[in-house]
C-alpha cells in the first residue's frame, strides 16, 4: 500500500507535467493563430492587492502587464514562476530597459489561504516589483475564468472544485492540507490591454525579456 507521502509526491509530479504540457500547447496556439477569439483575453478584474487595496482594471490603465496565476503554499512551480519573472526584470535592468511602465501580477488560485498578508510575506522574496492579487471566490472565479485558466484543488484522497473548498473553510473544517492544480502561464499584454504572447511554463527567462521587449 502506498504511502501519503509517496501519493504526495506523485501529485507533486503529476501536476507539473500536466502545466507544462498545457502550457506549450495553449502557447502555441497563440502563435499560429493570434486572430482566434480564445486569444482575445478581456482584461476586466477587480480584486485586493497584497497591501490590501482594492483595485480593478482601471487602477493601472496605460501600463502593459504581466499576469501569472498561483498560490502561496506552492513548493515549486510558482517559485519557480515567480523567481523566473524576478530574473527578467533584473535582466531588463541591466539592459536598460526600463520597466516603470510595466506591471507585473501575481494572481492567486487559492484565495482561502492567500490573504494579502500572505501575498507578501511571499512575493517580497522575489523583490518588489510584482503586486499580488486576491479577493474572495467569487470575485477572483470570472478573471480565471477570462483567462482560461483551469483552477482545481487536490487533496490526497480527491479532487474538490473551489465552491466546495469554500464552503468547508466557511464552516471551519480543516482544509488546509491540499494543493491547488492550475492552469501555469504567462500572459503578457500591451498598455492598450491587448494580449500580445502567452508563455508557458519552463520558458526562458531570454524568451521572456523579449517578448517583453516588444511592449
Amino acid at each position: 500500500m502506498f504511502s501519503k507521502n509517496i501519493i504526495n509526491k506523485f501529485l507533486f509530479i503529476s501536476i507539473i507535467l500536466l502545466a507544462i504540457v498545457a502550457g506549450w500547447a495553449v502557447s502555441e496556439l497563440f502563435n499560429k493563430d493570434r486572430t482566434s477569439p480564445s486569444n482575445n483575453i478581456l482584461l476586466n478584474f477587480e480584486a485586493v492587492d497584497h497591501m490590501g487595496n482594492n483595485v480593478s482594471t482601471s487602477s493601472y490603465d496605460g501600463f502593459s502587464k504581466v499576469f501569472f496565476f498561483g498560490f502561496t503554499h506552492c513548493p515549486d512551480i510558482c517559485p519557480i514562476s515567480a523567481n523566473l519573472m524576478s530574473n527578467a526584470i533584473e535582466q531588463l535592468n541591466r539592459e536598460n530597459f526600463s520597466t516603470e511602465k510595466i506591471k507585473f501580477f501575481f494572481v492567486t488560485v487559492d484565495p482561502a489561504r492567500d490573504s494579502p498578508e500572505r501575498l507578501k510575506e511571499f512575493l517580497i522574496n522575489f523583490g518588489d516589483d510584482f503586486i499580488g492579487l486576491t479577493g474572495s471566490h467569487e470575485s477572483l472565479m470570472p478573471i480565471w475564468k477570462d483567462f482560461f485558466v483551469h483552477v482545481e484543488p487536490a487533496t490526497t484522497s480527491e479532487h474538490q472544485n473551489h465552491l466546495s473548498a469554500s464552503k468547508q473553510t466557511e464552516a471551519g473544517e480543516d482544509n488546509s492540507n491540499y494543493m491547488v492544480q492550475h492552469t501555469a502561464f504567462y500572459y503578457i499584454f500591451d498598455d492598450t490591454n491587448t494580449l500580445q504572447s502567452i508563455l508557458p511554463f519552463g520558458s526562458s527567462i531570454d524568451k521572456m525579456v523579449e517578448d517583453i521587449k516588444k511592449l
